[in-house]
């Protein structure tokens, strides 16, 4: 924990099989399946960050 972080304001981190297994929609599970990384650990935030700024990465 950093020194800016006091354990109320330290948000819960979950894997990759956390969010998909908690995600309803197909769709958005595949996503997940995607952008995450086996093995690490992610806030909703930083999943939610990551799922929309790979949505508007332009096709290539």
């Amino acid at each position: 924990m950093s020194k800016d972080e006091t354990p109320k304001t330290k948000q819960r981190r979950y894997s990759k099989s956390a969010f998909i297994d908690a995600e309803a929609n197909s769709k958005e599970r595949l996503i997940l399946q995607v952008v995450l990384e086996d093995g690490k650990t992610y806030t909703k935030a930083e999943v939610d960050k990551t799922v929309k700024d790979w949505k508007r990465k332009e096709i290539k």
